[in-house]
């Protein structure tokens, strides 16, 4: 491990450096708070009610509290831990009681009995970042390698058919494949509700071959028991892209193991997916029957299965495809099969449309859907419409829209640092709508998507205040927590299964692109990919030490640009990894203008009180077998 000690004496931390200190500070406050405030006394979550009967909304629970082993991991406080171990035991017990309409419970052996991987994505980040927290806890161990058993054919569960590479359906979980009953959720679930405005009216019929001419008549419970009837028969059973999103909990235990049938189970299951992809001409179908035949339950179209390119759209699609090559790159280090997502993206951008929105650029609309020829009169803000207002329909593409927040191109040129996924982020640039040079302190999106953007002009020079007008950003949303706190007193009123999901003081995201030059993870169960990581070897623990601020100033294809400073009065000794899982490898480093050797995959940075250190360190990306394993270990 090389060696370095900073020599540079600081009067005063620069502004972004004592801002982060006070987030952190700010973090551990609120998090204590909201603990107290919106938890019982054993930390049991109020939501599910005793009398709860359903299959939905463990996923919002989870989601309530998913991020604070990531905080505690980059630096907060034990109690982001602590917290985070004991609700999560609670609601798993909360979940282990409440009832289905099936016969058994919401949550068997920790694991949602049946549901899809949108939502077992969402839940799952809490998984994950208890692997980056917590690598030496048993518990969250043998966790991971059950819920990866559950798709290996370990036990009864038949999630995965092994000889045809696919998933059964598209709901799966700890009781199989047999519960994806979508009358079942009902309209008291988010979820639910499918004759609603919520999902039919405002984002047009999945299939265009019904009785039905408009999706105002499935406001009609007795067109909605229809739905549910033609669900039955086109969107229960076989694969979908979005099972793609379960390579992750693949990954996630293999970075506890090192076992490699995990390794393995990702790659055999992405390939299967890109040779379904090839097989349709380049589009990845959105549905595949058990036989292993697209379009098997549709009448033979690619499109039209759940979560697919008719139902929701690129949206949900492109989870599948980027969350599993970010993966598979991790546990190989082959970036070839980055081509799988690459190549969805250059196949909307070819249909694209541009639109002069902007006095010099133009905006690209790409389609978002495909589907049959019919009525597209709905709620679609933001797409591109025909003179007589209906949706834009083009050889059976539809909902021309920007690239909005999706962070498929982001995600696809951080993998690959190559220069022409990076051109195709600015082609892809809404130049209409959204400043690159803004920080919206109140994003609308539950996951905060976007500032990806920002956080890009600032690497690429052209937003140099960003780290302190995120960091201004964060504090004021964690305020605004705390004022609803102090406004509310306790247990809400409005008590429903996204109450804490909704009062999260805890906000990660630029702390997440500040400290480990890393953005935001893909929320729908992708794993947190990182240039850097911190450790504090004193303490023995994951994050940086009390005091110590970091900064990652560039990313480039050669390496990373970063600052450390220790704000406090004791000297600091930092271990800073290359990639989140020591994936990465230092090849040099420049430091106060002398550059050495290294050649591993962690540097030893001595602080003492009152100094900066900055230094250039090139990096030789994804060489080294990933592991959650500390340095010292």
């Amino acid at each position: 491990m090389l060696e370095l000690e900073a020599t540079t004496a600081i009067d005063q931390p620069p502004d972004w450096a004592t801002d982060q200190r006070r987030l952190f500070d700010l973090l551990e406050t609120a998090v204590e708070r909201f603990y107290g405030d919106y938890f019982g006394e054993s930390g049991e979550p109020f939501w599910p009610p005793e009398d709860h009967v359903g299959v939905d909304g463990f996923d919002d629970v989870l989601e309530g509290f998913y991020n604070w082993p990531l905080v505690y991991a980059m630096g907060g406080d034990e109690r982001f831990l602590e917290y985070a171990r004991e609700a999560r035991e609670a609601a798993v017990e909360r979940g282990a009681e409440t009832e289905t309409p099936f016969g058994h419970p919401m949550v068997v052996d920790g694991f949602e009995q049946c549901r899809d991987w949108f939502h077992l994505g969402e839940s799952n980040q809490l998984t994950y970042n208890m692997g980056l927290a917590a690598p030496e806890d048993q518990g969250v161990v043998s966790r991971a390698k059950r819920f990866a058993g559950l798709y290996l054919g370990d036990g009864d569960v038949e999630n995965y058919d092994a000889d045809r590479r696919l998933v059964r359906a598209p709901q799966t979980g700890s009781m199989g494949p047999e519960y994806a009953d979508l009358s079942a959720f009902g309209s008291q679930s988010t979820f639910g509700g499918y004759g609603s405005e919520y999902r039919w009216a405002r984002h047009g019929l999945p299939w265009r071959d019904l009785e039905f001419e408009s999706a105002t008549e499935l406001l009609d419970p007795d067109n909605e028991e229809r739905l549910y009837e033609i669900y039955a028969e086109r969107c229960s059973k076989g694969d979908i892209p979005l099972n793609l999103a379960i390579t992750s909990l693949m990954t996630n235990a293999y970075l506890h193991t090192g076992d490699d049938r995990y390794r393995e189970w990702v790659e055999e299951y992405t390939e299967a997916w890109r040779e379904r992809t090839a097989e349709n001409g380049g589009i990845i179908p959105d549905n595949v029957g058990r036989s292993g035949e697209i379009g098997e339950y549709t009448n033979g179209k690619w499109y039209g299965g759940f979560y697919g390119w008719s139902w929701g759209g690129w949206h949900y699609v492109g989870i599948g495809p980027t969350v599993a090559a970010e993966n598979a790159v991790l546990l190989s280090g082959d970036r070839e099969v980055l081509d799988f997502p690459r190549s969805q993206l250059e196949n909307l951008i070819e249909r694209g449309i541009e639109v002069s929105e902007d006095p010099i650029h133009d905006t690209l609309y790409i389609p978002h859907k495909h589907g049959d020829p019919g009525d597209y009169h709905y709620d679609a803000s933001g797409v591109l419409t025909e003179p007589d207002g209906e949706v834009l329909w083009r050889d059976g593409w539809y909902e021309f829209r920007t690239h909005r927040d999706d962070p498929y191109a982001v995600h696809l040129w951080y993998a690959s640092m190559d220069g022409a996924d990076r051109e195709r982020l600015r082609r892809l640039r809404d130049w209409g709508s959204r400043d690159w040079d803004r920080v919206d302190p109140r994003p609308k999106s539950k996951h905060g998507a976007g500032h990806e953007y920002a956080w890009l002009a600032y690497l690429d020079g052209e937003f140099p205040d960003y780290p302190e007008r995120i960091l201004a950003a964060s504090r004021a949303r964690v305020q605004d927590r705390l004022d609803l706190m102090d406004a509310e007193g306790g247990e809400p009123a409005d008590l429903d299964e996204d109450y804490l999901r909704d009062r999260n003081p805890v906000f990660h995201r630029g702390l997440l692109q500040l400290t480990m030059g890393a953005p935001q993870p893909v929320y729908y169960g992708g794993l947190v990919m990182a240039q850097l990581r911190h450790f504090d070897p004193d303490r023995r623990r994951p994050g940086l030490p009390p005091g110590v601020s970091a900064l990652v100033e560039d990313v480039t294809a050669e390496g990373v640009e970063l600052t450390l400073v220790n704000t406090g009065a004791r000297p600091r000794e930092v271990i800073v990894q290359a990639g989140a899982y020591g994936e990465h490898e230092f090849t040099t480093v420049r430091a106060d203008g002398a550059e050495r050797r290294a050649g591993g995959a962690t540097l030893d940075v001595t602080l003492p009180a009152g100094t900066r250190m900055s230094l250039s360190a090139g990096l030789e990306r994804f060489i080294n077998d990933p592991s959650y394993a500390l340095p010292w270990t």
